[in-house]
């Protein structure tokens, strides 16, 4: 898998395309794993479908038409999420496993878990509104989960099978899913390590709304108002932190693109990565159409090229001041270049945690 995949972080770039700039590709490889793994139990259609079936029958029982049952009580869900905090948290875990990484989008707030590098359970939770359940499938943004039968109620709210899924509404209007390490419903229901009650007791101790801000590596300053943040595409654990390394701004001007890359782009919107260097992390410079110049005293290297028909500029630094970090911006016609911003309007803050901010624009 090329980083410029893996790194879909930024654009979920498709296979074929110029190469990201190369950092450490085993983590990107562990990090990649898991929202593969989710994108998987998401996929929409017939193979879900079938997929479900097969569970279905393989424990006996068919696709059921869930009744009624706890209606969770007090606040309703947020309509969005805020992209600085993240809004669900694991309250409790097997021994030996642990919270690995997490994104949140305006809709979607999601973590992975599991052993130490090979994270096995997912959770995402969902803002007010996004999912449906009619009849036995609980429909959700990019995913149509088809149910397989009543699971225990979870914290009291009523939760259901769904293929390798666990789901619930865990607040009036808000619907959660945790993704099971296991092939299949009946693998889940029949294991002898008993991954359905450890999934039950994870999602019973899943904390919402819990306050712990992120905390960014670089700050952006003077931008115009309108200016802000509008997902963490990844971020993971570090010094007691939770640290944002991936995320994208977008201003009024900005407009996605459904049909570029992966899963769509937006242009006039910066992506931005900023980490730790890696060991032997570079900018690959000799790439076709790269550039290596000096910026703010750093020593960068520059990119242009086309993707999807769209415009392409990158911005790399593999070196500064202990952190590498990545720029991208699409369009023809960006308010703000690559360049301008990182020279006018990003600060680095280096690699001492006393000195990254929660506040990343303004």
């Amino acid at each position: 898998m090329i980083e410029s995949q893996v790194r879909a972080l930024f654009a979920e770039i498709a296979d074929g395309e110029p190469a990201g700039s190369r950092v450490d590709v085993q983590l990107a490889r562990r990090r990649g794993r898991a929202r593969l793994r989710w994108r998987r139990v998401c996929a929409a259609g017939t193979s879900v479908l079938a997929v479900a079936a097969v569970a279905a029958l393989a424990v006996g029982v068919g696709p059921v038409r869930p009744g009624p049952g706890p209606v969770p009580a007090g606040p309703a869900a947020p309509r969005q999420f805020n992209p600085l905090v993240p809004y669900i948290s694991f309250g409790w875990l097997p021994a030996g496993q642990s919270l690995d990484q997490g994104g949140i989008t305006p809709t979607e707030s999601f973590i992975d878990a599991g052993p130490q590098g090979d994270p096995w359970w997912t959770l995402g939770a969902y803002a007010r509104g996004q999912c449906h359940l009619a009849a036995s499938v609980l429909n959700c943004p990019g995913a149509k989960l088809p149910i397989s039968q009543r699971a225990p109620d979870v914290a009291g709210h009523r939760a259901f099978w769904a293929g390798i899924d666990l789901v619930w509404q865990y607040a009036r209007g808000g619907w959660a899913r945790l993704s099971i390490p296991a092939p299949n419903l009946s693998a889940v229901l029949h294991s002898k390590e008993d991954l359905a009650g450890k999934a039950l007791k994870i999602a019973s101790h899943v904390r919402y709304g819990v306050p712990t801000p992120l905390v960014f590596l670089a700050r952006l300053s003077g931008l115009p108002s309108q200016w802000q943040v509008h997902n963490i595409s990844y971020y993971g654990p570090d010094s007691g932190l939770l640290r944002a390394d991936q995320y994208m701004l977008t201003t009024g001007s900005s407009r996605f693109h459904p049909r570029v890359g992966d899963t769509g782009v937006w242009t006039d919107a910066p992506y931005i990565m900023v980490h730790p260097a890696p060991r032997r992390g570079t900018c690959t410079p000799q790439d076709r159409g790269s550039t290596r110049t000096i910026i703010s005293g750093y020593r960068v290297v520059l990119k242009r090229y086309h993707l999807g028909g769209l415009p392409v500029q990158e911005l790399c630094g593999a070196h500064a001041d202990g952190l590498w970090f990545d720029i991208q911006v699409f369009g023809a016609h960006p308010s703000i270049n690559v360049v301008s911003l990182f020279r006018d309007h990003m600060r680095l803050l280096g690699t001492n945690p006393a000195n990254w901010t929660t506040q990343p624009v303004g």
